[in-house]
């Protein structure tokens, strides 16, 4: 039931992604709605979860654009590290730690995207991209967290409430 619901919303902001986000661009960066998504993901439903939907969105991004496919795969591995480290250290509250995660998140996944295209050949600014690509698209990558995180915390609630029933009842 769950993945019904995550399935088409990946693959609309996904496309979103693709379509919409590089005509938005905020202090140099654009913003990366997908990694967002998946790392609140992770954060919510865990990472076991976010170890089949990654790949899945991943390659789908690749796919509908110019990149070679499966870097998406690689720079977004580091979720799943991320938001297991996050589950063994709990907290009182979730959100504050899920929007730093995103944070750190997205500056794993620039990083890696950069040595990926440098170890393909391409010229990547590396002394200019701190400050205009990974700090910018950070800072835009945690401003989006909300947008998903508040959601995705209240349809599992909902869910496993109805499963606590189901089972009780």
């Amino acid at each position: 039931m769950r993945y019904l619901f995550l399935g088409p919303l990946a693959m609309t902001v996904v496309l979103f992604q693709v379509a919409a986000a590089p005509y938005f661009p905020l202090m140099g960066a654009t913003a990366n709605p997908l990694l967002a998504l998946l790392m609140c993901w992770a954060m919510v439903r865990g990472p076991r979860e976010a170890m089949i939907l990654i790949p899945l969105t991943a390659v789908f991004k690749d796919l509908i654009t110019n990149d070679p496919v499966g870097v998406s795969v690689l720079a977004m591995l580091p979720i799943v590290p991320l938001a297991a480290v996050r589950e063994r250290h709990p907290t009182q509250s979730e959100f504050v730690p899920t929007v730093a995660v995103v944070a750190v998140a997205s500056l794993c996944y620039h990083l890696v995207y950069m040595v990926v295209l440098t170890s393909l050949g391409e010229d990547v600014p590396w002394l200019q991209s701190p400050v205009e690509v990974l700090l910018p698209a950070a800072l835009l990558d945690a401003v989006l967290t909300p947008l998903f995180y508040l959601p995705l915390l209240l349809v599992t609630t909902v869910t496993e409430s109805r499963a606590r029933l189901r089972v009780t009842g």
